[in-house]
């Protein structure tokens, strides 16, 4: 359980949390990422990455391959076999209905995402709780990676969702990892997690995880042998088919190795040597944070760790930000001023700021968030990096809280 005084304090912000406080901020918010739209159509592809998985779904009821080229609007197959049989009942539904069901539906999934994060800390669900986090999503739905998650129809959310059922409500259970495998099957990703069950010794745990990763490809291979033996043949380890290295969309260490150095080929010795330091790094302030109690700071440190050292990371990829996000404030409640000053400064520099503002209705999209402001060249290694930042600036705050933390007591 974590440490602090939280469920007396939790109970005690009833007093001015109100239903209507709550899910008056949770529509506003809603409401300006529908104006945002309306003044500019083009403000992101919408629903792009919800058609790509209902093309896949559809392909594999066609019995087209999926690796042999793009499935739809020239864009490629990137996930698993599995995650296209996930995808199969979107292939059978128009896009518009689709989209119409499924985008309401993504950003109502973020209270329940900030729910099990205040979960996963040891609060108890009562009325309080529950309206903190109406008024919370509201705010988490304007983090860049939230904001383009639910504009895009993209999966991550839910992985992450996954993953925090599996180590926070699957605790002790003798289901725990199956969550995890099955996250891992849609999305290569959540392996990471894998390392961190084994290296906080829930060896069950890790291998419940792989057995169920082992599943998903085994019926990737049954129901689909040709495109799994493509994908797991190689198709894997292409990271060019995902995009350009350098790409400031890729907040990752190899994109910033290829933005700093200008080689659009940074995934080399360099990355390598980096992301190998950042990952035994990430995973040893993890395992701390597990022995002092602390299992949401666990696994958000784990989530970012895993975003940072990969080969390629959209700026959605770093949905992460809400469980941090979560854990600041909940630290922020006990620590006074400066725990409310890292949450104001972690917010700011993740938030979806709109930094151009092209014409009413025009066909140009305006530029959102900090990564993408480029009228200062002189803060530009600075603010095309900013994810990296948020995550090492926010480790170095994590750490400062550790070393304050007593060792959890044994269950």
């Amino acid at each position: 359980m974590s440490t602090g005084t939280g469920l007396q304090q939790q109970r005690a912000l009833s007093a001015w949390i109100t239903p209507r406080i709550a899910w008056s901020a949770f529509g506003a918010a809603v409401l300006l990422h529908a104006l945002t739209f309306l003044i500019w159509p083009k403000a992101a592809p919408v629903g792009v990455d919800l058609n790509v998985y209902r093309a896949a779904g559809e392909t594999v009821l066609a019995g087209r391959p999926l690796y042999e080229g793009p499935i739809t609007f020239q864009m490629e197959w990137t996930y698993t076999p599995f995650a296209a049989l996930v995808f199969v009942p979107f292939g059978v539904v128009p896009v518009i209905p689709l989209a119409a069901v499924v985008t309401p539906a993504h950003l109502l999934l973020v209270i329940p995402a900030v729910l099990l994060s205040w979960r996963t800390l040891g609060y108890r669900r009562d009325r309080a709780l529950v309206l903190t986090s109406v008024l919370m999503a509201g705010a988490a739905l304007w983090l860049d990676p939230v904001w383009l998650t639910t504009a895009l129809g993209q999966v991550n959310l839910v992985l992450m969702m996954l993953v925090l059922l599996d180590v926070g409500r699957l605790r002790d259970s003798r289901w725990q990892g199956v969550l995890i495998g099955v996250a891992a099957g849609i999305k290569l990703t959540p392996l990471i997690f894998v390392g961190y069950l084994v290296l906080t010794g829930r060896w069950r745990a890790a291998a419940t995880a792989v057995a169920s990763f082992a599943g998903t490809i085994g019926l990737g291979f049954l129901l689909l042998p040709h495109d799994s033996a493509r994908y797991w043949g190689g198709v894997f380890l292409s990271s060019n088919r995902i995009g350009t290295t350098a790409s400031y969309s890729n907040q990752s260490i190899s994109g910033m190795l290829a933005r700093l150095t200008g080689d659009g080929n940074a995934t080399s010795t360099a990355w390598l040597v980096l992301a190998l330091v950042v990952g035994v790094l990430g995973m040893g302030l993890a395992v701390w944070a597990h022995r002092r109690g602390e299992e949401l700071v666990a696994v958000t440190v784990v989530g970012m760790t895993g975003t940072a050292v990969s080969p390629f990371s959209w700026e959605h990829h770093w949905v992460w930000f809400v469980p941090l996000l979560v854990y600041l404030v909940h630290v922020a409640r006990t620590a006074g001023r400066p725990g409310w000053w890292v949450v104001g400064g972690v917010y700011a520099l993740t938030f979806a700021w709109i930094v151009s503002f092209p014409p009413v209705g025009g066909k140009t999209q305006p530029e959102i968030g900090l990564f993408a402001l480029r009228s200062w060249p002189w803060l530009e290694a600075v603010t095309s990096n900013v994810y990296l930042l948020v995550f090492a600036l926010s480790s170095a705050w994590i750490v400062s809280r550790l070393r304050k933390t007593p060792a959890a007591q044994p269950s």
